[in-house]
């Protein structure tokens, strides 16, 4: 009676699970069986505009195992299959995975665990090794790998992957990280004990679909040379840090653009967070007398100036309750409008720029791009600062006409210049030429519209005026290239710290072109905060000098032609008199200056 009465309790039981709770109990061993893998997708490539790669991922293993069924591995020993076991398994692996077999067996007997893990990043060959091996409870989750050939060249550019995702965390990879991330692929299959697939068995297959490749305007072997060059100088002058930027001037693509200190992004563990930032986007500085060449431009357009106007310079000139001054103390200088740009007269541009109304002016400046982001649309990117006409009180109303009381960006003030040197129109700057769809067909980036800023007649006056100041009276000497005319212009400006909340420091410039006479790439270079010197033209002069004579040799440039075009640095009559009523007199008679 007792055994009928447990079998009895038995098939009941049976009963329960096999009738009444049959489809519970198999969606319960269904569940348990059931496996749901995600593949991930590779993420697209990264590629300069002649196709080189700048970021790529490549298929790699995180090698796991289950520490309650390793035991079981079996092997022919003596020509005999035995079970060899833990021992066994870690002897096998150790080699594969340059792991020592001590380390191993302590992962492979752990207790009260089904899942660890072995090593990560585990090349598919080495992996498909181990598979063959046979041993049960060792598994391979497929995982990305992002990888940047070009290691720090560009990386301030192309940016960053978080490892723990793949996830797109600056520059391109973040611009573009729903292009580039794909879809993974799901699988849902019901495996054994031992790990593997049981056949036959219900299975759910989702493929993966990888990244789509974004093709930039960068040239990578442009920016290797231009990032080496900026490199070496920001390291020679003790600078804080250091921009190169390249545009075409036709077209508005960034061709390169260079920033110091940098990272490799194949290290992240190793970068400081200082050169995680791309400094051409999202450095926002007062330019200080490239800036002029807004102003010079304003009055050449506005026909208050002509190349040769006479402008009489004090050695002080009193505005709104300042003394301004030039950097270097002089007498009274009789120059040209010409001679005031050559010699980067403070003074000068003040009395040339305050002929045009601060409302004009700031149309002006708007129009060349100043206070707006740029199209680009980089993550972090500044949009720099330029304050209303309105506001144009007090000593700004001056300051602003010469480089100071407004901040630019490095790509902002590359672009006034590659205005002037497309004659007057503005191709607002781009850094993609496109994305590649699932066909590998490129599909091209949306059109810039161009802007037409100031007349032919006006940008080919100014850039005539901007060789100058490379020549014997200017201040760029070290910019000079034997055999092209070069038309640049040097800056110095101080330089303000949010941190300190104070002017710290100078920003040295040299921005400019060549040959003059038909140039097809403008050059731009910033050195910050420079312990040793100032002057743009020292500092960043030879930067300009190595990256522009680079693209003359490379593109094949012919040696420019004399020029035809005569403009002075010095008015024809100097003033013999320092007398302030003398200096007062001959402006009022001086083309309405």
């Amino acid at each position: 009676m007792a055994i009928l009465f447990v079998f009895t309790i038995f098939a009941g039981q049976l009963m329960r699970i096999q009738a009444f709770d049959a489809s519970a109990t198999q969606a319960a061993a269904l569940s348990k069986r059931t496996v749901k893998t995600t593949t991930p997708a590779l993420r697209g490539q990264i590629l300069d505009t002649n196709g080189q790669v700048l970021a790529s991922s490549v298929e790699r293993y995180t090698l796991t195992a289950d520490p309650t069924v390793v035991p079981l591995y079996t092997a022919v020993v003596d020509g005999v299959r035995r079970q060899v076991g833990v021992s066994r398994a870690a002897a096998d692996l150790a080699p594969l995975l340059d792991v020592s077999e001590g380390d191993l067996t302590k992962l492979l007997t752990r207790a009260n665990t089904r899942y660890v893990v072995l090593k990560k990043d585990v090349n598919p060959a080495i992996y498909r090794e181990i598979r063959a091996l046979g041993i049960p409870g060792i598994n391979g989750e497929r995982v990305a790998q992002r990888v940047y050939p070009t290691s720090m060249a560009s990386s301030q550019l192309v940016g960053f992957v978080l490892p723990s995702d793949q996830t797109g965390a600056a520059g391109i990879e973040q611009m573009y990280n729903s292009t580039l991330k794909g879809t993974p692929g799901v699988n849902v299959a019901e495996r054994a004990r031992d790990g593997y697939v049981i056949p036959g068995s219900q299975r759910v297959d989702t493929p993966v679909v990888n990244g789509r490749d974004v093709k930039l305007t960068i040239d990578a072997d442009l920016q290797w040379y231009a990032e080496n060059a900026l490199a070496k100088q920001v390291s020679a002058v003790g600078a804080e840090s250091g921009t190169a930027v390249v545009i075409e001037v036709a077209t508005g693509k960034i061709r390169a653009a260079a920033s110091s200190p940098t990272f490799d992004p194949n290290d992240l563990a190793d970068a400081q967070a200082k050169s995680l930032r791309n400094y051409a986007f999202d450095d926002a500085f007062e330019p200080g007398s490239t800036g002029k060449l807004m102003t010079m431009s304003a009055a050449l357009e506005q026909k208050v100036i002509t190349p040769d106007t006479g402008v009489i310079v004090p050695p002080r000139l009193p505005r709104a309750g300042t003394n301004f001054k030039d950097n270097e103390p002089h007498g009274v200088e009789n120059m040209t409008a010409t001679g005031v740009l050559a010699k980067s007269s403070n003074m000068g541009t003040i009395m040339i720029g305050e002929r045009v109304s601060p409302a004009v002016m700031e149309g002006y400046y708007r129009k060349f791009g100043i206070g707006s982001k740029t199209p680009v649309g980089f993550p972090g990117e500044s949009a720099g600062f330029l304050a209303g006409a309105k506001d144009w009180i007090s000593s700004r109303r001056y300051t602003i006409l010469f480089g100071q009381g407004y901040s630019v960006t490095a790509i902002q003030q590359a672009g006034v210049f590659q205005t002037i040197a497309n004659k007057g129109v503005r191709m607002p700057p781009s850094l993609v030429e496109g994305t590649v769809d699932q066909n590998g067909t490129l599909i091209p980036a949306a059109p810039t519209t161009p802007v037409r800023v100031v007349s032919q007649d006006t940008a080919v006056k100014l850039s005539r005026m901007m060789e100058e100041v490379t020549g014997k009276d200017g201040t760029a000497s070290a910019a000079r290239i034997k055999g092209y005319r070069v038309a640049g212009k040097t800056g110095t400006a101080d330089r303000y710290d949010e941190k300190l909340k104070r002017y710290n420091g100078f920003t040295a410039s040299f921005i400019g072109f060549a040959p003059a006479e038909a140039p097809k790439y403008v050059v731009a270079v910033f050195i910050q905060k420079p312990s040793a010197g100032m002057f743009g033209g020292a500092l960043a002069g030879p930067v300009f000098n190595q990256i522009m004579t680079y693209l003359l040799e490379r593109t094949g440039a012919p040696p420019s032609p004399k020029s035809n075009l005569n403009y002075h640095v010095w008015a024809d009559k100097p003033l013999s008199s320092d007398d302030p009523e003398v200096i007062s007199n001959a402006r009022a008679k001086r083309d309405g200056l």
